[in-house]
């Protein structure tokens, strides 16, 4: 019977060795220097390019990774400075994997006569958060956090705003452990200054529903909490950016703050018309024509007793309005025969919209947990457009300096070289109101991990969409003669009235 308990213990130790296996191992060493890199990022991707896990070089350079599963991974080696590598890594057999020693190459430019006299930890890792040094990173005078992510290893900034780490979307931004403007990353990227930072932490934040009752729901968003440096956090303090340039443009961007040991104010306010929109929802500026003017106003509020009551909200004002216009001429050659077109477009837009949102949290006693998060919505938005083209079998400008006028197109059909004429003109405008909320009731039971909680979920939308649209085609090919019946000019005349109205609810 002993023997046999002994050999049961050794399958378990066995098995429990086994489960411990595929891990990656490796060092990294600088190229030029031949010393051990220390701090810099190793991550673990999937073949789709999808993040797995993470970590960091110790002092000696090395890592250690473990493969969830056997399969083919990709390694990626990053650090400020330095190429970024990839290695191609085959875990099989539940064996260990060593990729030996990686070779980093500096991206920079060595100065002569450069001393450093301190190197500053770039990146540490504790447990599943990811703690940068905000100060290791260096950022242009006057820059807001949108430059200091970007420098970040493993963080991606898009054109549309979109916030990645280690290949997971940045849902939430926190300032010392407090939210900030839920549900909208861009304004603290481009309003909050690099100046009032000192560290930044990364990581995977549990539902309200996992928090409060302490078992994992599996819902789960990732967090960049922005923490102050010292002294930041009480008092008041207030930055502010001005640019007036060439051609009336202008960037402004102002934001002030007060902070004590229960209360947090934030104010920011913005006003530019160099196609940035960097604030709200929208773009960064990215693939904007034409001129285009915004404007934003917000708040963010913090309040908690720290023992009771809490309370976070942010309200925000969105403005912008678009002025563009492009003119083409062109010539198109199909085989033997020439053809030639002029077009003319001209669009207006103008958009407002209000954006709110909150959440209360009382603990009336240590085992009851309210929570409510209310939203809200308005938005409205409208526009115009016109456009004028044409189609000539003759250069138009042998005929005239204005193709598209009145008379120029005249002067084209007398010479009988107009092929077509279009005249396009819109209107529309739009309105949406949204309204949601979630109330959360949680109850802890006398034994550990037990909770009755009950939970409602509702969200309202009334919108109202309308556009009136002519069009006016005029045919100049059409030989009246051949078919006594053919119009060569044809209008068309839309109107649009598209109302929405939905609303969902769960319990």
């Amino acid at each position: 019977m002993k023997k046999i308990v002994f050999l049961l213990l050794l399958m378990l130790c066995a098995l429990g060795a086994a489960a411990q296996d595929r891990k990656i191992t490796g060092t990294l060493t600088d190229k030029d220097t031949h010393e051990r890199m220390e701090q810099a990022a190793v991550q673990l991707l999937r073949q789709d390019s999808s993040y797995v896990k993470g970590s960091v070089t110790d002092a000696n350079g090395a890592f250690s990774i473990t493969a969830p599963n056997n399969g083919k991974y990709i390694l990626k080696f990053s650090n400020v400075g330095y190429k970024t590598l990839y290695r191609n890594v085959n875990v099989s057999n539940d064996n260990n994997v060593n990729v030996g020693n990686i070779v980093f190459a500096s991206s920079a430019i060595a100065l002569k006569g450069t001393t450093v006299t301190a190197n500053a930890a770039k990146v540490t890792l504790k447990k599943d958060t990811f703690i940068y040094n905000a100060t290791a990173f260096r950022t242009p005078e006057g820059s807001t956090i949108e430059e200091l992510v970007k420098r970040l290893p493993g963080a991606q900034v898009g054109d549309d705003g979109k916030i990645t780490i280690n290949g997971k979307e940045v849902k939430k931004i926190k300032v010392d452990g407090k939210e900030f403007m839920v549900g909208d990353t861009k304004t603290a990227m481009k309003n909050l200054p690099t100046n009032i930072v000192n560290r930044i932490k990364a990581y995977d934040e549990k539902s309200d529903l996992s928090r409060v009752t302490g078992i994992d729901d599996g819902n789960e968003q990732t967090v960049l909490d922005f923490g102050l440096k010292p002294g930041m956090n009480k008092g008041m303090f207030s930055n502010a950016d001005l640019a007036y340039g060439t051609h009336d443009r202008f960037a402004e961007r102002l934001m002030g703050a007060y902070f004590n040991s229960k209360i947090r104010v934030m104010g920011f306010g913005s006003l530019n018309n160099t196609n940035d929109m960097g604030f709200g929802r929208g773009s960064f500026g990215g693939g904007r024509n034409g001129l285009n003017t915004s404007k934003m106003v917000g708040t963010n509020f913090n309040y908690d007793n720290g023992k009771t009551f809490s309370w976070d909200g942010s309200v925000r004002w969105n403005h912008s309005n678009g002025n563009t216009q492009s003119k083409s001429s062109s010539e198109n050659f199909v085989s033997s025969s020439k053809s030639f077109a002029n077009s003319l477009n001209k669009q207006f837009t103008r958009s407002n919209s209000w954006n709110a949102q909150m959440r209360f949290e009382w603990k009336p006693d240590s085992m009851t947990n309210i929570m409510f998060r209310p939203s809200m919505s308005l938005s409205s938005s409208d526009g115009r457009s016109a456009s004028t083209s044409a189609q000539f079998n003759d250069d138009p400008y042998s005929y005239t300096d204005d193709p598209l006028s009145d008379k120029g197109i005249s002067t084209m059909a007398e010479a009988d070289k107009m092929v077509n004429t279009s005249k396009s003109n819109s209107i529309s405008y739009s309105d949406s109101k949204q309204f949601g909320g979630m109330l959360q009731l949680n109850r802890k039971l006398g034994n550990r991990g037990r909770n009755v909680t009950l939970r409602g979920d509702f969200n309202y939308k009334d919108g109202d969409s309308k556009s009136l649209s002519t069009n006016n085609v005029h045919l100049y090919q059409i030989k009246m003669k051949d078919n006594p019946l053919a119009d060569s000019t044809y209008q068309t005349n839309r109107y649009n009235v598209t109302p929405t109205k939905t609303y969902s609810y769960s319990v």
